[in-house]
């Protein structure tokens, strides 16, 4: 077995626990490294997803609850979808005893994709909910003069939530482009995958309405969310731990 051959069986069974492991930080864990040795060899998605693909089902993953979804919940499911190998949409349906129907958001591709594009969402989901709320606690608490107000609140988060997003968006093309300029790697979707999405939205009904994102209201706000955003790791022990120290 020369060294190229090495490489990517070590790769191949980093996947391999990515997809078995029941932890979560255990399967991220392995996913990055995996990608980290194929970006350090030049090793293509092909030499090693091949036989991977092929063994695994197209399915179709929850994100969420359904529940009436904010702007920055859908902002952030096409954010994971675009950097993790999968499609997403929203299903929408009326639940027991309620006028207003509400949604939810699905990811779909190969399994341990869905799998790992859910736990990321709802990682990031639980960092930009637990970020926003410590700065806007942080905000008031430093400025005494400052009233505290439902409106003033929301323009904090809502700022700080477009900066996050910024961030968190700007970090993952950092990446797809050292991939691509430097090693030819490039993350997208496969193509089985997107023929299976498109004949599924022949079937969709309407037409998605487009995210309205509200402006930035204040700075400060956007630039701490967006400089957290970036550097975040996603690792719930990570997330868990700031947020008690702080």
């Amino acid at each position: 077995m020369n060294r190229n051959e090495s490489i990517i069986k070590k790769i191949k069974g980093l996947l391999a626990i990515a997809d078995d492991s029941k932890n979560d930080e255990e399967s991220q864990s392995a996913f990055l490294l995996a990608q980290k040795l194929m970006i350090k060899h030049d090793i293509q998605q092909s030499d090693v997803e091949t036989t991977r693909d092929e063994k695994q089902e197209i399915i179709k993953g929850q994100a969420v609850a359904y529940k009436k979804l904010f702007w920055w919940e859908r902002q952030l499911a096409g954010i994971i979808a675009n950097n993790f190998r999968v499609k997403f949409y929203y299903h929408n349906r009326f639940l027991n005893g309620e006028k207003r129907r509400k949604s939810s958001i699905i990811f779909f591709g190969f399994e341990n994709d869905v799998n790992l594009a859910k736990e990321m969402y709802v990682l990031a989901y639980d960092a930009i909910s637990k970020y926003s709320t410590r700065f806007v606690k942080n905000y008031y608490q430093r400025d005494a003069f400052v009233i505290r107000t439902k409106e003033k609140t929301k323009e904090l988060k809502n700022s700080y939530m477009l900066g996050f997003l910024t961030g968190l968006s700007e970090k993952f093309e950092k990446q797809v482009k050292e991939m691509e300029q430097e090693f030819g790697l490039m993350v997208i979707t496969p193509k089985e995958v997107s023929r299976a999405y498109n004949d599924l939205a022949k079937g969709f009904s309407g037409k998605a309405k487009p995210v309205k994102t509200p402006s930035i209201g204040e700075v400060e706000a956007y630039h701490r969310g967006r400089k957290e955003g970036e550097q975040m790791d996603y690792l719930k022990q990570t997330i868990d731990d700031d947020i008690t120290n702080f």
